[in-house]
């Protein structure tokens, strides 16, 4: 709308209407958060700026799952904030064996992160959170369970940085800070005060470390071998073996550190109260006990204990622990993602028991107490000959299961199994308990024999459960569990953008080329993409929705978009658009002809859709004028021949305003480029600086634009009032060039002056 016209409408609506825009405007106070900026052209915004308050993601995802059934594809979900704690879905697709799943994501600038979930054909989904950034390489890979090593040890050694050198038989005593090398053979006693002790060679004998407030460390590296008769640590005393050690007796207090990368052997009762690493293999031949407020033990490898394991501090299992005696958990918490196996008893005493795809078996009776707060997730398994449970246990995520080869039981009508757990007797009773009145939320009873929650066996679950089902009734290659189509084999998947059950906006200026009062509210349409892809990752329909919120313009502005990446042929129809006007020609697929981009038209004058409420030519801008409503506009564009999704880009693709009937004259966001049928005379006129040569487009000479898209539903200040004065950070975020408030135009404490802001009479 040219500024000649708003204001002569705008002077006549004041006087038939009492209600004087420009006297609204002037008695409001309008707070400019930077000093000097008094108007747009104030701004200093860089010539590279884009404008966009979106980034694009290029997503890379693949599996590495042996146990999965041969050719099973999985499925991947993408998802704006946790989906546990109602994160919205984004987008959809396939993964598998040497089959990644490989999209271009586009998100909000502010988002710090995604939520990537992993579904199988088995059930299995596994969650996982990682930062933005221009790629996103990951790899859901299954965990082994034997010696998982770190991706990068530093390990040290002999060749460099030592103080003094070890050899023969004695006794010696490390000191002073000093840093004191094995690289060939002692033996005798090593007293470490305060400093290092490096072993790559062969050491027997016996160790004391550590004194009040001096650090001591001993190392045993890989070529390293070492036989320590007695070990005591103090305090600030850490142990890091690399080779071989077997030690008689350990002695540790509360902060003294182990940590194990090689094989240790510890021949007598280990008791720690400190923290101990293992990710190698770890041998205790007798009894192990954690104790104490700080104890812990972090396993990533394999260990084995001959007797009973205690456990009174926190254990977080990645690997196999195998007791041949009892498993005794008395108090803290166990997080288990692999495999602790007991060849007498489990109790699970007064504690918390967390596993994610964990297993726990007992070759005699395992026992949960009153008190224990037990939670099985993502095909977690317990099993026993003989199962009794005294209190709670909650499933969540995919199917677990309680596996009981001879009985089970559940003490008191007040103990429930809850959520997706299957338990299973020989003949699918209880000895104590009953069915249905102690299972909630989808737990079951059932006999072995018809087990119907599957768990694969692998190296962290050597038992397994039931037998897979995979069942596609489309034979497209996606089971019916995961396929948004199970009867539809041209379709699996289903994206959302901005994500399901959420809207953007587009907003745009309509006087291009020349500027116009920035109130960027001359056409604020919101939108939601619905993208169908098929078994192949490939884009078979895209059905936006679309819904004119405002018009603050006398203009008869047309909307579309172009799919930069694609030729008109490559669409195999178009449905859902509004012609009355005559000036949009089609080919028979339903695109706009003469392009040389594939180019939808939604409607070609946005009075076709919109319902105003009395004379007025603004429509939902104006202060205390009755508001009006639009027309949602339902498109939908399909593919004969499906497309790749990462060659097509993400939604909202393209889109463009046309002015006023002006086929010729189009309006896009910053550098976006234009359709075939836009005429280049206007590039470079009036207060535009487009320079096609190099790609500019769309950006005044002070690069100023003309619109943008907000991926949350936008709102937009009355008419002339420009955007800097109803977002108190906009122009430190264009100044920036994005980097600092990237989430200006959300309605946070400080970010609006609300008297600017657009409300519905």
């Amino acid at each position: 709308m040219k500024l000649l016209e708003k204001f002569l409408f705008v002077s006549t609506l004041c006087v038939s209407l009492s209600v004087i825009l420009l006297v609204y405007g002037c008695k409001k106070t309008i707070e400019i958060r930077e000093p000097g900026i008094g108007s747009m052209d104030d701004l200093n915004v860089h010539p590279t700026f884009d404008w966009q308050t979106t980034k694009e993601i290029d997503l890379l995802v693949s599996t590495d799952y042996p146990s999965l059934p041969a050719g099973a594809l999985s499925r991947i979900s993408v998802y704006k904030g946790n989906p546990g704690t109602g994160g919205k879905l984004m987008k959809q697709g396939s993964v598998g064996v040497n089959y990644s799943f490989h999209t271009r994501i586009r998100v909000s600038t502010a988002d710090s992160s995604l939520f990537l979930q992993l579904a199988t054909v088995t059930g299995y989904t596994e969650t996982v959170e990682l930062p933005t950034a221009k790629l996103i390489n990951y790899i859901f890979s299954e965990q082994v369970g034997k010696k998982i090593t770190p991706a990068h040890v530093d390990e040290p050694d002999c060749t460099s940085g030592c103080d003094s050198i070890l050899t023969g038989t004695g006794i010696a005593v490390v000191d002073n800070g000093l840093v004191y090398c094995i690289t060939d053979s002692y033996s005798g006693h090593v007293t470490m005060k305060d400093g290092t002790l490096k072993i790559c060679g062969t050491f027997s004998g016996t160790i004391s470390m550590g004194q009040v407030d001096k650090p001591c460390t001993l190392i045993v590296s890989s070529t390293g071998t070492v036989a320590i008769s007695s070990l005591g640590m103090t305090r600030n005393c850490s142990f890091f073996i690399y080779g071989s050690a077997s030690v008689g007796n350990i002695s540790m207090i509360s902060n003294a550190y182990l940590q194990n990368y090689g094989t240790l052997t510890i021949s007598n009762n280990f008791s720690h109260p400190g923290m101990v690493r293992n990710f190698g293999e770890m041998i205790v031949n007798g009894k192990y006990s954690i104790t104490g407020t700080n104890s812990e033990l972090e396993n990533l490898g394999t260990i084995s204990i001959s007797s009973d394991w205690d456990i009174a501090g926190y254990v977080h299992n990645y690997g196999s622990v195998e007791v041949f005696g009892n498993i005794n958990f008395i108090s803290k918490t166990v997080y288990n993602d692999c495999m602790i196996y007991a060849h007498q008893q489990v109790v699970f005493n007064t504690m918390v028991y967390l596993s994610n795809n964990g297993y726990i078996k007992s070759n005699m009776e395992m026992t949960v107490t009153n008190g224990a707060n037990i939670t099985l997730e993502n095909q977690s398994m317990l099993s026993a000959p003989v199962f009794v449970m005294n209190s709670t246990i909650t499933g969540t995520g995919s199917s677990s299961v309680i596996k009981c080869a001879v009985s089970g039981s559940i003490i008191g009508s007040q103990k429930f199994l809850t959520g997706p757990i299957e338990m299973l007797t020989p003949d699918g009773t209880l000895q104590s308990g009953s069915f249905p009145e102690n299972f909630l939320k989808g737990a079951s009873l059932l006999p072995l024999a018809d087990a119907t929650a599957y768990i694969p066996s692998g190296a962290c679950n050597p038992e397994g459960s039931g037998q897979p089902t995979v069942l596609d009734s489309d034979g497209d290659g996606i089971s019916n569990q995961l396929d948004a189509f199970p009867t539809d084999g041209t379709r699996a998947f289903l994206s959302w953008y901005p994500a399901a059950s959420s809207f953007g906006s587009l907003i745009f200026e309509d006087l291009w080329p020349y500027k116009g009062d920035y109130d960027m509210n001359d056409a604020v349409i919101d939108y939601q993409f619905k993208v169908i892809t098929n078994a192949r990752n490939q884009v078979v329909d895209i059905q936006p929705k679309f819904y004119l919120r405002a018009a603050g313009a006398a203009l008869k502005n047309g909307f579309g978009l172009q799919l930069d990446g694609l030729l008109p042929e490559m669409v195999g129809s178009v449905e859902g658009y509004i012609y009355k006007f005559g000036y949009i020609h089609l080919n028979e697929n339903g695109t706009e002809s003469s392009q040389e981009r594939a180019v939808i038209i939604v409607w070609d004058n946005a009075d076709n859709i919109i319902h105003r409420v009395g004379p007025s030519s603004m429509f939902n801008t104006l202060p205390d004028y009755p508001a009006g409503y639009s027309d949602s506009v339902y498109i939908r564009i399909h593919f004969s021949v499906p497309q790749d999704q990462y060659t097509l880009g993400p939604p909202p693709y393209n889109p463009f305003l046309i002015k006023n009937l002006d086929r010729g004259v189009e309006i896009h966001m910053p550098d976006y480029i234009p359709t075939s049928l836009a005429n280049p005379i206007y590039f470079g006129s009036g207060e535009d600086d487009s320079d096609p040569a190099i790609g500019r487009y769309y950006k005044t000479a002070k690069n100023l634009l003309w619109a943008t898209n907000i991926t949350e539903k936008y709102d937009y200040t009355y008419e002339t009032i420009a955007i800097l004065y109803g977002y108190n950070h906009f122009a430190e975020w264009c100044q920036a060039s994005g980097n600092s408030y990237p989430n200006w135009y959300l309605n946070l404490p400080g970010y609006r002056n609300e008297h600017t802001i657009y409300k519905i009479p």
